[in-house]
């Protein structure tokens, strides 16, 4: 009996094993061509002359990747998937790829030099360095184009615009024209995508975040969320939106926001506590002390008030469901 049963589990296997491989083939054939956020992948490649390793990190190589950008309008195709098989282009592009010191994190950099001021590795290192933690990062992308998205979404909105940043599932995040000019909007930009990649990483906390909507309304982004197809978008935006609060270099702000919407900020701060904790001492953020000021206030202040608010909806959910409450409306 035990023969049989560990014959039929082998058997199940192999034919999963199977169904997951047909079916990542005939994905891959179906994207084929297709652009992909921050590039594709290449064989590694000397750099000329051979750069030098900055503080900070461990080794400093050449990758050849191809890089995508927008070669036309999208208005005139009738899908995104039109415009992105005919409406872009690929270049091959020389990358140096900068290992983190300590983790497996990499910045990937243009090897020849942009037409803005663009930040540098050390720059760019700095601003990982703020994440709570910056491991989730598997690959930061510096892009010197534009985002070849930006056509369809501006089709989409009906005005010119630009995205800032992008992050995938598979721990990539990609910094669009990231201008040192522009201050802290480029360290918000990656605030921003590293939530995205907690969110990835945490469904059931994002399905709880989606839940507490029944009890305190989150109010409306102050931008639209551009979906591409997901149905997810608007609450890992709403995420987002909150964690950039949160997390922000504004300490009225993130007190304001954690107040405003206690039992969304509770569960999203939790998540993201926990993994400000895990990181290793050698990792830890360069905001930790100010993210520890923030979290006292955040168990003193903000929870107490979570918890009320989520008291008060379950009394009232107990009283409507009493023939009385229904008889005196």
């Amino acid at each position: 009996m035990t023969d049989q049963v560990a014959q039929v589990l082998d058997y199940a296997s192999k034919v999963l094993i199977f169904i997951i491989f047909a079916v990542l083939a005939v994905n891959a054939y179906l994207n084929r061509n297709m652009p992909r956020v921050g590039g594709k992948i290449g064989p590694h490649r000397a750099i000329h002359p051979p750069a030098p390793v900055p503080e900070g990190f461990s080794r400093v190589y050449g990758r050849a990747m191809t890089i995508f950008a927008a070669s036309s309008n999208a208005a005139s195709f009738p899908n995104l998937k039109a415009f992105l098989r005919h409406g872009t282009v690929s270049q091959p592009t020389l990358m140096r790829i900068y290992r983190v010191d300590g983790c497996k994190t990499e910045i990937e950099i243009p090897a020849d030099p942009p037409d803005y001021e663009r930040i540098d590795a050390a720059e760019a290192l700095a601003l990982l360095r703020e994440l709570p933690d910056l491991r989730l990062v598997r690959r930061l992308h510096l892009s010197d184009e534009r985002s070849f998205l930006d056509p369809w979404v501006s089709k989409l909105v009906g005005q010119e615009f630009f995205l800032l940043g992008n992050a995938t599932n598979f721990s990539l995040v990609v910094l669009y024209k990231p201008d040192r000019r522009l201050g802290r909007l480029v360290g918000l930009t990656l605030l921003h995508e590293w939530l995205h990649l907690v969110a990835f990483r945490s469904i059931r906390h994002v399905r709880r975040f989606k839940r507490a909507d029944a009890i305190e309304p989150l109010a409306p982004s102050a931008i639209e969320p551009v979906s591409f197809g997901d149905r997810k978008t608007p609450i890992y935006e709403a995420w987002c939106d909150l964690g950039e609060k949160l997390l922000g270099y504004d300490e009225t702000i993130a007190c304001d926001a954690a107040l405003t919407s206690p039992v969304h900020a509770i569960i999203l701060w939790q998540r993201v506590e926990k993994m400000l904790r895990k990181t290793p001492p050698r990792l830890r953020s360069t905001r930790f002390a100010e993210f520890e000021r923030r979290a006292a206030f955040m168990h003193s202040e903000v929870a107490p008030k979570a918890r009320a608010t989520h008291a008060r909806w379950r009394l009232g959910r107990w009283f409507w469901r009493f023939p009385w409450s229904r008889g005196s409306r």
